[in-house]
C-alpha cells in the first residue's frame, strides 16, 4: 500500500466534505481505500478543520482532527469567521466573482450576511475544491447534491456527488487504468487491490 493519494493512477481528485472523514458506509470506505491504495486523490478544503473545531466531544475532535490529518489541504480563500489565519489565501477578483456565482447557485435566495455557518461552509468547500481544479466534492447532502447539474454548467462540468456516485466514477476510471495496463505489461505493475472481479462487485447496485 502507498501512502493514499500518492500515485492516483487513475487521475480523479474528490474533495471530501466533512461527514465522510468518519463514515462507515460500504462506498465512503471504499472510496478511501481507493486514496490509500494510490489510484484517487482524495483531498480536504482547510475549512473542514474550522467545522471540526465546533465538536463539543473533546475525544470525537481528536479522533476527527488526526483522522483529517492523513489528508492533503487545499488552502480556500479567506473567509471572516470561518477561515483559519494560517491556512486561508486572499481571494483575488476572480475568486470574488466565482464565490458570488456559487452562492447563488448552492444557496439562492439566502441573505450571506445572515447566512448559517453550514451554509458558509458548504460553499467555501465546493468553491475551494473548484478553485484546485477537483473534478468533484463528496457528500452525503442532498440538498448540495440536487445543484451538482448548475454547478457544473457553470464551473466546466464540476459535480457533487454522493459517495456512491464518487465511488461509480472511480471503479469506471480503474477499470480504464486495469485495461490499459492489460494490454501493454510494460507499463508496470498496478495496485493488486481491486481485482476486476471485485470491481464488478464494486458496481453493482447497493
Amino acid at each position: 500500500m502507498v501512502a493514499g493519494g500518492v500515485h492516483n493512477l487513475a487521475a480523479l481528485v474528490l474533495y471530501i466534505d466533512t461527514h465522510i472523514l468518519d463514515a462507515v458506509d460500504d462506498d465512503a470506505v471504499a472510496l478511501k481505500r481507493l486514496w490509500q491504495e494510490g489510484w484517487i486523490s482524495l483531498v480536504r478544503a482547510d475549512v473542514m478543520d474550522t467545522e471540526l473545531g465546533d465538536a463539543k466531544d473533546p475525544a470525537l475532535h481528536v479522533s476527527l482532527t488526526e483522522a483529517s490529518a492523513a489528508y492533503p489541504e487545499s488552502f480556500g480563500v479567506f473567509v471572516l469567521d470561518h477561515s483559519r489565519l494560517d491556512s486561508a489565501v486572499l481571494g483575488s477578483s476572480q475568486d470574488v466573482s466565482s464565490m458570488d456565482l456559487l452562492w447563488s447557485l448552492l444557496k439562492p435566495g439566502v441573505d450571506r450576511q445572515a447566512a448559517r455557518k453550514n451554509h458558509t461552509r458548504d460553499v467555501m468547500h465546493v468553491h475551494t475544491a473548484i478553485r484546485y481544479g477537483g473534478h468533484a466534492f463528496v457528500t452525503n447532502d442532498r440538498q448540495m447534491r440536487k445543484k451538482s447539474d448548475s454547478v457544473a454548467a457553470e464551473f466546466a462540468g464540476f459535480r457533487i456527488l454522493s459517495p456512491r456516485e464518487a465511488l461509480q466514477e472511480a471503479v469506471a476510471r480503474v477499470r480504464g487504468v486495469r485495461a490499459l495496463h492489460a494490454a501493454e505489461p510494460s507499463r508496470g505493475e498496478l495496485p493488486p487491490w481491486p481485482t476486476v472481479e471485485e470491481l464488478g462487485s464494486m458496481q453493482s447496485p447497493p
